[in-house]
């Protein structure tokens, strides 16, 4: 599979858990939010990276970072769960903190650009619409659908979490936000929606 130009990959799969039996509040701090990607980790040069918008619109669209940014923002604080949470009690297995029994939740404070806003831009045909399906830039290219419905409610394409820009390991330098369902649909380091 051809690479984009300033793309390269760390090779392996990650986990981390997020310690919450040391934190105070609700916001995780960014560097201890948990972290779980399944193939490989993409190094993004955020100068390279494009988001594409495509699909049943009437004006196709690639935006660049300096394009997203142009949006007005906003900010808003949600939990992401992953859902193996739990996970590793599944097998009965003694685990000595809740790190390691629910650490795979965390909340934070996040920042992008509502996805009915860059929607709206490319003129979504809303009789034939029904769903966005999400694409990164991952070693398995991760793809997730949301409702139409849905993506014009409180979606959100975020590139700041906590008053910084995401994390490499958060999805950098895009990802979707998508309250109220498990954090695999929060598909990260995003480089295409196609309406479908």
């Amino acid at each position: 599979r051809r690479e984009s130009p300033g793309l390269t990959r760390t090779p392996h799969s990650s986990v981390s858990f997020t310690p919450l039996q040391s934190l105070f509040g609700i916001i995780t701090p960014s560097g201890l939010h948990f972290e779980r990607h399944h193939a490989g980790m993409p190094d993004i040069d955020p100068h390279q990276h494009r988001l594409m918008i495509h699909g049943l619109v009437a004006h196709p669209r690639i935006y660049t970072m300096d394009d997203i940014v142009r949006f007005p923002s906003v900010s808003r604080v949600h939990f992401i769960e992953c859902g193996a949470n739990t996970g590793m009690e599944w097998g009965n297995v003694a685990v000595p903190t809740v790190q390691y029994t629910h650490g795979m939740l965390s909340c934070s404070e996040w920042t992008g650009v509502p996805l009915s806003t860059l929607l709206d831009e490319a003129g979504i045909d809303r009789k034939k619409a029904k769903f966005v399906l999400a694409e990164g830039s991952d070693g398995a290219a991760l793809t997730r659908t949301v409702s139409l419905q849905m993506a014009l409610d409180d979606v959100l394409v975020c590139y700041g979490q906590n008053g910084e820009m995401l994390r490499p390991e958060q999805g950098y330098p895009l990802r979707l936000l998508v309250p109220g369902v498990q954090g695999v649909s929060w598909v990260k380091w995003l480089r295409r929606l196609e309406v479908g």
